[in-house]
């Protein structure tokens, strides 16, 4: 057993010393380009492209006064689970088929009383904000 994994180890080492000398440096003939335009515009930040047939899901957990509350473990059901943790926004995001999801949490983040409810997206609703009270 011991030649057998001396003789895999010896063969990675000649194949990845092989890998290495095939590669060459281009050679450095080229003069680097300058740009003298003068800078345009930034272009506009875009939403990124939901498929076809799916949805974004947006579920925003707060405090009590409004202010957004991160690490809080949120999940959507159907058929399945899928759980998401809040970002620094307070937001939790899921790209999935339209449907009409249960919003649970997992768990909260310390110092925020436990939320055992069931929430759910209204009709057509694709957006839901939540209130996590502080632990007493």
């Amino acid at each position: 057993m011991k030649k057998i994994i001396s003789a895999a180890l010896l063969m990675c080492l000649v194949l990845c010393l092989c890998a290495c000398d095939s590669q060459e440096a281009a050679p450095a003939t080229e003069a680097p380009v300058v740009v003298t335009e003068a800078p345009t515009e930034a272009p506009a930040e875009t939403e990124p492209e939901v498929p076809e047939g799916m949805v974004t899901y947006t579920v925003t957990v707060v405090d009590e006064e409004g202010n957004p509350i991160s690490g809080a473990m949120v999940q959507i059901c159907l058929d399945a689970c899928i759980p998401a943790m809040t970002n620094e926004e307070g937001v939790a995001e899921w790209t999935v088929e339209e449907a009409d999801y249960k919003v649970s949490f997992l768990t909260a983040p310390a110092g925020y009383a436990a939320d055992t409810e069931n929430y759910y997206f209204e009709s057509g609703s694709t957006e839901l904000t939540l209130t996590l009270k502080a632990a007493e």
